[in-house]
């Protein structure tokens, strides 16, 4: 079995799960990992076994024996990071939100396609195997039709970058992105309508938000992000038959499945993991093999369907970051 060579851009807290997770994938290995700061980098490498450090993301990307990089910097970091790998060769697979808003993300992904390179949102719910028995619940009629779905999700992460505008903070980019996918797993990708309301933090960003998506068919989704409060991290799907819920919605641990009646009759359970990020990582892996620039879980329109609607509520609440002025 081959093993494929790995580099991590960023050592920040995301970067050390994806390293654990790689530790554990015998058909993977981490070759390197790259911050700005070549002792932090060496501090990281050491920690996780890596053979090489860079204290540069140019070094990285230049690295001939490298397969895929994983980008883990900043939000307003994606769209610099992923050209310079693209420009040297490397297939990328980017944390979500993919870049900050659609414009950056068809600019990323022209490069890309010009490049023959494979580029994807690590938005790792697309990925999980309970998404895609998800879908197959609500395609088989497990509840009927479904018509209604609420959900919830929390940033409580004493994380600098989330407060802060400069870095694309904000609750919508920083969960948004994972409610907003659970709807299209739901309700699909085509939207009628949506409104919102918004609570503004000193800085300018949105730290709750609460988002209505109006569906063809009279279905309807009501998304609520708080960088404030405890959330249950649930999603509660109605349908003419029954209903479900789904515990830890962006990285699901458990469907049930519930009556008219509102009695259970189905528990599924997701099957052990290493961390879930595997699956993204083998998914590149394989859409690499096949030479293809996307992975069949996150399609590029995908990706850019969720920034456009993303962009649009943003430019309702009157947010606009400083690398978009």
């Amino acid at each position: 079995m081959r093993q494929w060579n790995i580099g991590i851009l960023g050592t920040g807290g995301i970067a050390e799960k994806m390293a654990l997770t790689l530790s554990r994938m015998p058909e993977v290995r981490l070759l390197a990992a790259a911050a700005r700061d070549e002792e932090r980098a060496r501090a990281f490498a050491q920690r996780h076994d890596a053979p090489k450090a860079y204290g540069s993301y140019l070094a990285l990307a230049q690295d001939p024996d490298i397969d895929l990089i994983y980008i883990a910097t900043p939000n307003n970091c994606h769209r610099e990071h992923a050209l310079l790998c693209l420009e040297h060769g490397k297939h990328v697979l980017c944390e979500k939100p993919f870049t900050i808003n659609e414009s950056e993300a068809i600019e990323v992904f022209a490069k890309a396609m010009e490049k023959k390179l494979l580029v994807t949102e690590a938005l790792w719910t697309r990925y999980m195997p309970l998404s895609l028995q998800l879908c197959e619940l609500l395609r088989d009629g497990a509840i009927g039709e479904p018509f209604l779905m609420q959900a919830s999700m929390s940033a409580l992460a004493p994380l600098p970058r989330l407060k802060d505008p400069a870095l694309g903070g904000g609750a919508l980019l920083d969960i948004g992105v994972y409610l907003l996918t659970m709807d299209a797993l739901v309700f699909g990708t085509e939207v009628e309508s949506v409104s919102t309301s918004v609570i503004r933090s000193a800085d300018g960003i949105d730290i709750q938000n609460c988002l209505s998506l109006i569906h063809p068919g009279q279905k309807l989704a009501v998304l609520s992000g708080t960088m404030l409060a405890v959330s249950d991290r649930r999603a509660y799907v109605y349908g003419s038959k029954g209903f479900l819920v789904i515990d830890n919605l962006n990285n699901p641990e458990q469907i049930e499945v519930f009556d008219e009646k509102r009695c259970s009759v189905g528990i599924y359970r997701r099957p052990g993991q290493i961390s879930g990020m595997e699956y993204e990582v083998r998914s590149c892996l394989n859409a690499i093999k096949h030479g293809q620039t996307e992975c069949p879980e996150m399609p590029h329109a995908e990706t850019l369907r969720i920034l456009r609607l993303m962009d649009s509520i943003r430019a309702d609440w009157g947010i606009c970051y400083p690398c978009e002025r």
